[in-house]
């Protein structure tokens, strides 16, 4: 079937040829403005060769005119093209020969405003391994944006010298550091602070048989046990726990309490039971609490109650003291050593 179709005259001869054979001519007539019609595209051909890559012009430059064209051109000079004066063109090295384009060049322009770019963050990350450089705005007023990569690492450098702790930025040197103390976070100040480990030295222990003998008597006070902690090179205060069995004879006129103290038994109090009113052996704790006589202390970070100075041994002496509800009293008070226990720590003042 024909693409196109269309009217036309057809006229037919007939003659014979000079061997006698009659001969056909066909002549077709069509209208003006069907003739003009497009013909029917064919099919489609074969792929072509394939062409060299595109490029951009680059101008170079003024030349006077055609003899002072550059020499020693070749392929990786395609695309530049220099201003010829005398036909006002553009004189092109195609890589192979020179293409001159007569006033092809159009009148100087006006002067752009000059570009202004603003440098707005240079960015540097170890982590990041590929650089970037990024542009924004347009015209005069473009802003940069440089990302910078960590380099290639170089050699191990040489040891360096040893810095003070409290001289670090990130360090508080206001409050100093304790003998065995230690660094802590303060989320307030966001910088690290020392302070003295929170239990301090020791634990230093004692059990059942480290203690005095069984004692019960109608005495006012009966030591259950003196144990010694060495000389410390630092200033420091107890922190007392333990365990004993006391015993107070059961009348209105009195109560008894197990105390430990600090160099002697008559010394300032830094652990104690509670108060009580027996009428037989009872098994009680002892924790830290500091007080003299009867007066508890408070007591402060900076305070040098029941301390011991630097380089002195130190005893505690656990006892058993008769508390009168009145002067009459006279009844017995005692304590037993099985099960007893005695554990010390030394905090740094």
């Amino acid at each position: 079937m024909a693409d196109i179709s269309f009217p036309a005259h057809i006229t037919v001869d007939r003659e014979l040829g000079l061997d006698g054979l009659p001969v056909l001519t066909t002549t077709v007539s069509v209208a003006d403005d069907v003739g003009a019609l497009p013909l029917p595209k064919g099919p489609v051909g074969p792929d072509g060769t394939r062409g060299r890559p595109r490029f951009s012009f680059r101008k170079m430059g003024e030349i006077a005119n055609i003899a002072a064209r550059p020499t020693g051109l070749g392929p990786d000079d395609r695309g530049k093209w220099w201003h010829r004066i005398d036909n006002n063109g553009m004189d092109v090295w195609t890589g192979g020969e020179w293409r001159s384009s007569p006033d092809a060049v159009g009148v100087r322009g006006e002067l752009s405003d000059p570009n202004v770019i603003t440098v707005t963050d240079t960015v540097h990350d170890e982590k990041l391994t590929n650089a970037a450089v990024e542009f924004t705005g347009s015209a005069a007023a473009q802003r940069l944006q440089v990302t910078v990569p960590a380099g290639v690492s170089g050699p191990r450098g040489p040891a360096g010298t040893f810095g003070a702790i409290n001289s670090a930025p990130d360090s508080d040197a206001a409050v100093a550091p304790t003998q065995g103390g230690l660094l802590a976070y303060q989320r307030g100040s966001r910088k690290f602070r020392s302070q003295s480990a929170p239990n301090g030295f020791g634990p230093w222990s004692w059990y059942e048989a480290d203690f005095a003998a069984d004692q019960e008597s109608g005495v006012s006070q009966l030591v259950a046990g003196t144990f010694q902690i060495p000389a410390l090179p630092f200033t420091w205060r107890p922190i007392v726990f333990g365990n004993l069995s006391y015993y107070c004879e059961h009348n209105d006129a009195q109560r008894a309490r197990v105390s430990a103290r600090l160099l002697h038994s008559e010394g300032e109090i830094v652990a104690t039971s509670p108060l009580d009113v027996v009428g037989g052996y009872v098994y009680v704790p002892f924790a830290p609490a500091y007080s003299d006589a009867d007066t508890t202390k408070t007591l402060a970070p900076t305070s040098t109650y029941a301390t011991v100075p630097v380089g002195q041994v130190a005893n505690l002496v656990v006892t058993v003291d008769r508390l009168r509800v009145n002067s009459t009293s006279t009844g017995k008070v005692g304590y037993r050593r099985a099960r007893a226990s005695l554990v010390v720590f030394a905090q740094p003042v």
